[in-house]
This record gives C-alpha cells, sequence and structure tokens, in this order.
C-alpha cells in the first residue's frame, strides 16, 4: 500500500468553486466549551482511553439549519432544541435524526419515534439503499440496530461484545474489564450488562465505542463502522457478523464510509480526512490551517466530513468551528466560520422544498 500526504494549507483559498450548499445539521451541545473542557480532563485518564470517565446527563443541543455561500454561513437558524442530538440522515424525502435514545422519522406530512431499551447515546443513523429500514449505531453500547420502518420493528442486531470485541478498560484503574450481557461464571473482572436502563457505561469504559455504522452501498449487505478507541473502520458481513479491518491508523475516526474512490474517514484528533482507493492511501493534514483558538495548540478535532457530488469535501472542523470545504483534484479550499459555540455532530444536504416540509414537523 502506498501512502502519501497532502498538507491542505499549501492549497489555494477560493471561495466559489462549491456554489451554494443548503445544510441541515445535529448540533449535540450550544456549549462546545464545556466540551473541550471535559476532552482535556480525559486525557488524564489511567485507561488512556478518551471519553468521560463516569456516566454524564445528556447536553442541550438541537438542529439548525443555514447555507454555505461565498465563503459565509447566511441564514442560520436553530429550529429545534433537544437532548443530544448527533444522527442524522436523509432519503428521498425522509428524515431521521437521533437525540440520545431516540430516533425520530419524518415521512409523508407525519413524524414518528423509535425507541429501543438499548439505545443509548445514538451517533448515527442511516438509511438503506431503498429507504424501508433505518442503521442506528448505539454507541453506549457497543451494539448496531436495524429497524424495519413500516413494521417498526427490530430487523438486525450486531453486538460488538458477541463478535470479539469485549474488551473495556476501568477508566479509573486501568485495568481490563470483559464486557457482557450475561454473567460469565469463573471470569473475574466481568462487568455485566444486563439491564440498559440501570447498567451504564462511560465513555472511556467502552470497547468498541461504534460512533459511526452506515450500509455498503456497493455490496449490498456489508456495513462499515468506525471504532472509536481502536482507530480502525471494519467492514462488517451480516450473515456471519465477522468483522475485517478497511483502515487503521487513525485517531478517534468518525464517519467511515464506501465512496466511489475508494474508502474514506475522518481521523478526528490527527486532524486527517484519510482516503484510500486502489492501493493508495492518502491522508489530507488540516494542522497547519489558520484559525485555531489560543490554548489548542495541538490538538485537531475534526468532527465528520461528507463527500460532495463535485468531489469536493466538506468537514465540520470543531477547534476552529469552520465548515471546511477542499476539492482534493482542484487543490481549492475555503474556511467558513460558524457560530463559536455550537458543537456541530453531523449534517446533511438538503434541498431548500425538502427542509421547508420538514421544519413543519423537526
Amino acid at each position: 500500500m502506498q501512502k502519501r500526504s497532502i498538507d491542505l494549507n499549501s492549497f489555494t483559498n477560493d471561495h466559489s468553486f462549491y456554489g451554494e450548499l443548503h445544510l441541515l445539521a445535529t448540533v449535540k451541545n450550544f456549549n462546545l466549551q464545556a466540551i473541550r473542557k471535559r476532552y482535556l480532563d480525559s486525557k488524564k485518564n489511567k485507561s488512556a482511553l478518551t471519553g468521560s470517565v463516569e456516566r454524564r446527563p445528556p447536553a442541550l443541543g438541537g438542529l439548525v439549519t443555514c447555507r454555505l455561500k461565498g465563503g459565509q454561513v447566511l441564514d442560520f437558524k436553530v429550529l429545534s432544541e433537544m437532548k443530544e442530538p448527533r444522527g442524522i440522515a436523509s432519503h428521498q424525502g425522509k428524515l431521521a435524526y437521533s437525540s440520545e435514545n431516540v430516533v425520530h422519522l419524518i415521512q409523508k406530512g407525519e413524524k414518528r419515534t423509535f425507541t429501543d431499551p438499548w439505545f443509548s447515546y445514538i451517533h448515527t443513523v442511516d438509511f438503506s439503499a431503498d429507504g424501508m429500514r433505518i442503521l442506528v449505531s448505539s454507541s453506549g453500547f457497543d451494539a448496531i440496530f436495524e429497524y424495519d420502518i413500516e413494521k417498526s420493528e427490530r430487523s438486525y442486531e450486531w453486538w460488538a461484545w458477541e463478535n470479539g470485541f469485549d474488551q473495556g478498560k476501568d477508566p479509573k484503574t486501568g485495568e481490563a474489564v470483559t464486557l457482557s450481557r450475561k454473567a460469565k461464571p469463573g471470569m473475574e473482572q466481568v462487568k455485566v450488562i444486563s439491564d440498559p436502563v440501570k447498567d451504564v457505561l462511560p465513555t472511556a469504559m467502552r470497547a468498541a465505542f461504534i460512533n459511526s455504522v452506515e450500509y455498503d452501498k456497493f455490496s449490498g449487505h456489508d456495513l462499515i463502522a468506525t471504532f472509536f478507541h481502536e482507530g480502525a473502520v471494519y467492514l462488517i458481513d451480516r450473515a456471519t457478523g465477522k468483522a475485517s479491518k478497511i483502515l487503521t491508523d487513525l485517531k478517534n475516526p468518525h464517519g467511515g464510509m464506501h465512496t466511489d474512490q475508494g474508502f474514506m474517514v475522518t481521523s478526528t484528533r490527527s486532524g486527517e480526512v484519510v482516503i484510500e482507493e486502489k492501493e493508495l492511501e492518502t491522508r489530507y493534514i488540516f494542522s497547519n490551517l489558520p484559525e485555531k483558538p489560543a490554548g489548542l495548540e495541538g490538538e485537531e478535532w475534526l468532527q465528520n466530513s461528507k463527500l460532495l457530488s463535485d468531489g469536493s469535501i466538506l468537514t465540520i472542523d470543531s477547534n476552529r468551528t469552520s465548515f471546511i470545504i477542499f476539492h482534493p483534484e482542484k487543490e481549492l479550499i475555503d474556511l467558513i466560520p460558524y457560530p463559536d459555540h455550537l458543537a456541530i455532530q453531523d449534517l446533511i444536504l438538503c434541498e431548500a422544498e425538502d427542509l421547508e416540509r420538514w421544519e413543519l414537523l423537526i
């Protein structure tokens, strides 16, 4: 595998190559500074795992919309407030988004919800190719669920703990802990999660911390999941449950996906967008870009990235509180600041007509 790194600071600044973009985004917290403090405190964990060492209450977030044009955020608007929304997806007029442990679905002018006792700190939602199912990453319990929309019932599940990824760590001591839904007689250091309401896991104790999952739209049956703690992207065979590693050497990744070019992922804490195609791995480096506040030297936080139809990549940069759009082939880039109190988690591009219909129900 050949590897190369490209410094985005070498790209030419341009405000016009991406046209006009309508965004609908999830804001997991309207107090970004609180998250920054929590992250810096978590780096002191004995387990060396990133994340909260105690289960914390969900923060107040919401859904926001805006337009990007000419290097500016225009028509910014808060549509609603709710507990920690993260995942968002659309499919032919349908909209799905998560709020902590609930999935909201808007279709045909109606809104309904999906709940499950094992939904916890949902990070992503994704529609199947036919729009009939919703895929959910229940990050709080290292699990993946699929729901049949019409039947409103679970149609598939995948548990990291039951597929070779059951080793968490006690964030206070650094000792290994086996995670399980059932007791394992004879084994020491087993944390049993049998009641999802009472038995909870702080971020740092999770084994895989699956913070994104989506359908592999090319295979038609596999799933693509990012494992936050390990720093890897896995391809999961739905039939066998086997997880095969496809991207590695990442730091707290988000948003693994299969594109026309290959596989793409955002390596959050190393400040890179990584693309693997035809035996070539390319890492687009953000760390030398300007506009990072004082006190965050050496720290990167790229929350997620989206591949646009023209080949550009749109990245949410939480330390620079900017949308960063760059075109790998044209070597053009634009940094577009957004309100600096927003912890934007994810986004979709949408048509103005769809947004008008959804806004009535969000």
